[in-house]
Formats: C-alpha cells, sequence, structure tokens
C-alpha cells in the first residue's frame, strides 16, 4: 500500500505541490485582514528609513532601530527584513494587507523547499509530504506569519532551506563538484542578511556529514565546506564593519554552570512548545526552576544523546533530531535574545527537522519494523489527528494578531505575570482610554514583576518611569513627574524619552530656554526624535535665533518628506532670517496635504 501511494505521489508530484499551497491559503488567508502590531509600529510606521524613498541606504549601515539612537541595544543587524518593508512600503505604502501579503507568499516558498528538502532527504514520498504538511499546520510558526515584524524569521528560513536543498543536490551530484557547493552557499547567503540564526547553517552541515559519515573523506568535505565558512566568515565582517562588533554580547562568553543550565531549560521549553503549542504567549516569561523540574529538558538531552550514538543504525533520524538541535543553538544563549528568551518564532526553522522526523517514523521506520500491522492506515490517522490539532490551534491563534488591542488583551489572560503584558496594558491605558488611574496601577504592577523576574527589563523599567512622569504631570503633580522623569534619567541617560517629556513639561509654560536644554539632549540621544527636533526648532525660533531653528526644521522634514509643519516652520524661520526666496522655495517641496 505504501508503495503503490509513493507511486502515485511521485506520478502527481505537481498535485502534491499544490495541496500544499492550498493548505497555506485556507488556514493563514486570516492574516491578510491583521493590522500592524507591537514592533511593527517602530519598525514600520516610525521609521523614516522605511517611509523615506532616499533612506534605502540606512538600513544597510547600522543594527536594527538605529533610527531611535544609540540608547537602543545594536545586537541585530537584518538589513534584508529591514529594506523588505522599504520595497513594500514603496509599492503599497503602509497598507499592512500589503506587508503580511508578501509575508504569506514567502512562507508558501518556505513550504514548498520544505517539501523538496523532504523528497531528497526521506526515502518515501508520502512521508515527505506528511512532514512538510505537519510543518505548514504547526502552530509555532503563526507569530512568524502572522507578525509583520518577524520577516527576518520568514526570510531567514527561506533562504536558508533553499540552501540547504541546494546543499543536498551538490552532495548528490556525480561527480561531486566545488561548484556546485559555491552556488548553494550562494544561495544560503542572504539569510545571514535577515537573521543571525543562518550562522548555525556551517554547523548544519557538519552534523549532516557526521550523521552521514560513509561516502567521502573528510579533506573533500572541508574543500566542499569552505563555500558556506566564507559566506559566514563575509556577513561577520561586514556586521563588524557596520556595527563596530559582531553583537553587543559575545557568543557563549560566559559557559558558567549557570548558562548551561539556562541552555537546557530553554532547551526543554522550545521541545514542550512543539509537541505541546497550546497556550503560546508573545510575552511569555521564562521560569528556570520550574523549567528543570520537568521531564522537557531531560527528555530533549536524551534523545539528542540517542541520535549521536545511534547514528550508524539510523543516520537520518539522528541528522532530522540534531537538525532540530543545531538550527535552535543560536537560542539557547540566552546573552543573545532580548525578550521574551523563549519566543515561537524561534522554533521557525528547528521545526523542519522534527516535523521530518514524525513523517519518517510514521511512513518508514513503522512499516519497516512492523510489516506484519500494516501499520500506514493507523499512522496515517495519527498524524492525521496531530495535523487536525495543530491546524485547529493554528486558525484560533491567527485573530490574536488582528491588532495590538486584541494581542494585549489574550496576552494578560496567557501570561498574566510577565511585566511587559501589564506595561503594554498600562499604555494602551493611558494613551487610547485616557484612564491615568489604571494605568498608572498598571505600570506600578509592571515594575514591581519586571524587578522579580529572571532578567530583569531595563527598558520596562525607563518607559515606565517616564510614562508614569508623565501621568503626574497630567494630574497636576510636577514633584512627583520630575521625581520619576530624574528616576529615568539616572537609570539611562542615553535615553531620549526622559529628556523629551522634561522639554515638554517645561514648553506650555514659556520656559523656552530650559525647554530647548532638554530637547537638546532628546535630539542629541535620538537624532530621529523628530518631534523634539520640532520643539526644539520652535523654542529657537522664540528665543530670537531663527537660523538653528530653521536647521531643525529641515533636518526633521529631510527625515520625514510628509512632515507637513516641518515645512512651513522652516519657511517662517529663512522668512525671519530674511531668505524670502528660500521660504517660497521650501514652500514649493511641500507635499500636498493629502499625499
Amino acid at each position: 500500500m505504501l508503495a503503490r501511494l509513493d507511486g502515485l505521489l511521485k506520478k502527481y508530484y505537481a498535485m502534491a505541490t499544490w495541496l500544499l499551497m492550498l493548505v497555506v491559503v485556507v488556514f493563514y488567508h486570516g492574516v491578510l485582514t491583521c493590522g500592524f502590531v507591537f514592533d511593527d509600529l517602530a519598525l514600520i510606521l516610525l521609521s523614516p528609513d522605511i517611509k523615506n524613498p532616499h533612506l534605502w541606504r540606512q538600513v544597510f549601515l547600522g543594527p536594527l532601530l538605529s533610527y531611535a539612537g544609540p540608547a537602543i541595544p545594536g545586537s541585530f543587524y537584518r538589513p534584508l527584513g529591514m529594506f523588505s518593508f522599504w520595497l513594500v512600503c514603496r509599492v503599497a505604502g503602509l497598507a499592512p494587507g500589503a506587508y503580511h501579503l508578501f509575508q504569506l507568499a514567502l512562507y508558501a516558498l518556505g513550504v514548498w523547499t520544505v517539501y523538496q528538502i523532504g523528497r531528497k532527504l526521506l526515502p518515501s514520498e508520502l512521508a515527505a509530504l506528511a512532514g512538510a504538511l505537519l510543518w505548514t499546520l504547526h502552530p509555532l510558526h503563526v507569530e512568524a506569519v502572522a507578525w509583520v515584524s518577524a520577516i527576518p524569521d520568514i526570510g531567514c528560513g527561506l533562504f536558508y532551506l533553499l540552501g540547504f536543498w541546494f546543499f543536498l543536490r551538490a552532495e548528490q551530484h556525480s561527480p561531486p563538484s566545488f561548484g556546485y557547493h559555491a552556488v548553494a552557499a550562494a544561495v544560503f547567503f542572504p539569510a545571514l542578511f535577515f537573521k543571525e540564526v543562518a550562522f548555525s547553517f556551517p554547523l548544519l552541515l557538519l552534523a549532516y556529514w557526521f550523521c552521514f559519515s560513509s561516502g567521502g573523506s573528510w579533506l573533500r568535505r572541508a574543500c566542499h565546506w569552505f563555500p558556506y565558512v566564507m559566506a559566514a566568515a563575509i556577513c561577520a565582517a561586514i556586521r563588524v564593519a557596520v556595527m563596530g562588533r559582531f553583537s553587543t554580547a559575545s557568543p557563549f562568553r560566559d559557559l558558567s554552570p549557570r548558562t548551561i543550565w539556562i541552555a537546557a531549560g530553554l532547551l526543554g521549553q522550545h521541545l514542550k512548545l512543539f509537541f505541546w503549542p497550546a497556550h503560546l504567549s508573545e510575552f511569555r516569561e521564562f521560569d528556570l526552576s520550574a523549567s528543570l523540574h520537568s521531564p522537557w529538558p531531560w527528555a530533549a538531552l536524551l534523545g539528542l544523546a540517542a541520535a549521536c550514538v545511534w547514528r550508524k543504525r539510523d543516520p537520518l533520524l539522528s541528522f532530522l533530531v540534531l537538525w532540530w538541535f543545531v538550527t535552535l543553538l543560536p537560542c539557547l544563549d540566552y546573552h543573545q535574545l532580548s525578550f521574551p528568551l523563549v519566543e515561537d518564532q524561534f522554533s521557525y526553522l528547528p521545526s523542519v527537522g522534527l516535523c521530518l522526523a514524525l513523517g519518517y517514523l510514521g511512513f518508514v521506520l513503522a512499516a519497516q519494523h512492523f510489516p506484519k500491522v500494516r501499520p500506514t492506515p493507523v499512522v496515517a490517522s495519527a498524524l492525521a489527528v496531530v495535523a487536525a490539532f495543530w491546524g485547529w490551534q493554528t486558525v484560533r491563534s491567527i485573530p490574536r494578531w488582528r491588532n495590538n488591542d486584541t494581542l494585549f488583551a489574550y496576552s494578560l489572560r496567557a501570561s498574566p505575570n510577565a511585566s511587559m503584558t501589564h506595561f503594554f496594558n498600562a499604555e494602551v491605558l493611558l494613551f487610547t482610554s485616557g484612564d491615568l488611574q489604571r494605568a498608572a496601577r498598571e505600570f506600578q504592577v509592571a515594575l514591581r514583576l519586571n524587578a522579580q523576574g529572571f532578567r530583569p527589563l531595563p527598558q520596562v523599567t525607563y518607559k515606565s518611569y517616564v510614562d508614569l512622569g508623565e501621568i503626574a504631570l497630567l494630574e497636576g503633580h510636577e514633584a512627583e513627574a520630575l521625581d520619576y522623569l530624574n528616576r529615568a534619567v539616572r537609570l539611562d541617560p542615553k535615553s531620549n524619552a526622559a529628556y523629551a517629556e522634561l522639554g515638554s513639561m517645561y514648553f506650555p509654560r514659556g520656559d523656552y530656554a530650559r525647554a530647548a536644554g532638554f530637547f537638546q539632549q532628546a535630539v542629541a540621544s535620538n537624532p530621529m526624535d523628530l518631534v523634539s527636533r520640532f520643539f526644539l526648532g520652535t523654542c529657537w525660533l522664540k528665543l530670537g535665533k531663527p537660523a538653528q531653528a530653521a536647521e531643525q526644521f529641515r533636518a526633521a522634514r529631510e527625515a520625514d518628506p510628509d512632515y507637513l509643519q516641518a515645512y512651513e516652520a522652516e519657511a517662517r524661520a529663512l522668512e525671519v532670517i530674511g531668505d524670502t526666496a528660500g521660504a517660497a522655495r521650501v514652500r514649493r517641496m511641500m507635499p500636498s496635504a493629502g499625499h
């Protein structure tokens, strides 16, 4: 029966491919109605590099969010992800549906590539199709597909998978050729500029050769490995040239027992999420003690040990297990991670190995070891139940990403002890609902939970102080506001938000000299704080310094060509100077209000 099904799939391979594409459309079409949420605002809506057609080079010349100033940690260099946003913005502006459509198309290509890899690796067409189908439906992928900010995961995953598919083709080519491996390395190369996880690719190839040890000398393999290592080295050199360092934390800088225990705990949490993807949350907290007292880390370590020991008995299964571990390695050094320490999108590439392993176990090993039982119908039914459960979880998870209200409301229920959920709930209460008292209480809860967390987040404390200062100002408690804002400045003197808030406190009173001092500090901390630039220019105009005012207004409208007020303000400042021709020129440059 299995042989007949394999024969049919080989004959109707195109139909199986279109079936996978149909599954992508049916289960993920809901993402097209989702908007921008969470980090999308900073990465797209507030980014002058994305909105300004002339600033595309900037995305290649700095770390992620470099426009926000030096206070933002520069660990992530992901220019192709940002350039993808820039390209979509040129075609469709800031319509969120276009970004989601682009992301969904890349995901569909990734699904097709997983199927191709399965057909190359697995001895059964049915096993390859089952593995690809399971990977397509896995709920851990919803975050990567439904969240526009996760385009680095989708883009990196696509070129990583394509590179590995070309690697397999190079390995199976007769005679083996360095040129084919060079082409595979070139295909993989863009993945490095989408996300840092791509640096695991050369290790994955070593794992492949470790498992499939027959058929070739290690000297020849070293020669074939060279193009992939060179690709990673070139990207690393570019990162260092752009950011001044590879990352803010040296990889594996601290191999203390604590770091190793944390890595084991993280590994266990990822394994648990793969097999039981329920109660998924963008803001989940990591509890090291609870993780180590669960069976999951030990099951993961036992599985890895078995994969290494049994590689000669079943190299394919060993490699698929090692795929999961090797592609997850960059997410196990917690020094390199931001928040949270365990994200759904971290499993995007690792889950390929385990999904293909399930297809292999069900439709190849079961048939080999239990030939008299005819396990194919039983296995197919079991995997169908798993696929149905995962598909149901996927469909019901997508609406959470529709907007910030739905995302934060769900996250508050799913992760009630996470400081970030209370912080963002407080922001919604403050800036959307205007409920000052409830917002203040939520900020205080966020401060308390953050202090008690596994790894307190300075940005939560800093921004909570700034927002509490704003609430105190709105309630007329000036001394309390100054106390909160000064705490924020002491905590992070390189950030601009507290300075901008202090400037905004003195500006309405007509104390333009003091306000200008704070706005200057805000602009020095973040040159792309355009609101502070505008207010600084206004202060200079009020203080009789029109030339300095015009300079600030010009910088603001050059960074954001749609900043209409900056054009008019610069023109007025130039008129005060007496440069009427310059003022007329600036007004002619002004885009129409309906632009």
